[in-house]
Parts: C-alpha cells; structure tokens; sequence
C-alpha cells in the first residue's frame, strides 16, 4: 500500500512539473520570438538612420562650407 501511495505521488510531482516546464517553454518560445522581431526592427532603423546621417555625406557637406580639421597636435588636455 505504501508503494502505491508512494507512486501516484511522484505520478502527481512529474505531471505538476512536466506542467511547469511546458509553461516556462512556451514563455521562453514568445520571448524568444519578440526579441527576433524586435532585432529586425532595430536593424532596419539602424539602416534608415545611418542612411539619413551618412558619415560621407556629413563630410562632403563640411569640406563645402570651409571646414578646417583639428590639428591633434595643438590640442593638449592639460597646459
């Protein structure tokens, strides 16, 4: 009688448990696949933005307005 009252214990545990672990996986699966759609978003924007402020354009727009380069030799932190 012990062994049956033992057994339908763990029976109970394992199917509380397998329970759980289905849970946390399909939570896991949905975060999972936010965080994918989320990653896609910001590339696309990272793209669209580094499209919109190009380093090349920004420096092309410098050289013709007059723009003088810093000479890191003058620059100094501490005088």
């Amino acid at each position: 009688m012990r062994y049956i009252v033992l057994s339908i214990l763990l029976i109970t545990l394992n199917f509380l448990y397998s329970a759980y672990s289905i849970r946390v996986a399909k939570e896991y699966a949905s975060k999972l696949t936010e965080l994918r759609k989320e990653l896609e978003k910001n590339l696309s924007l990272r793209v669209s933005y580094s499209n919109a402020v190009n380093y090349l354009k920004a420096k092309e727009w410098t050289k013709e307005r007059g723009f003088i380069p810093v000479s890191w030799d003058k620059v100094s932190l501490i005088d």
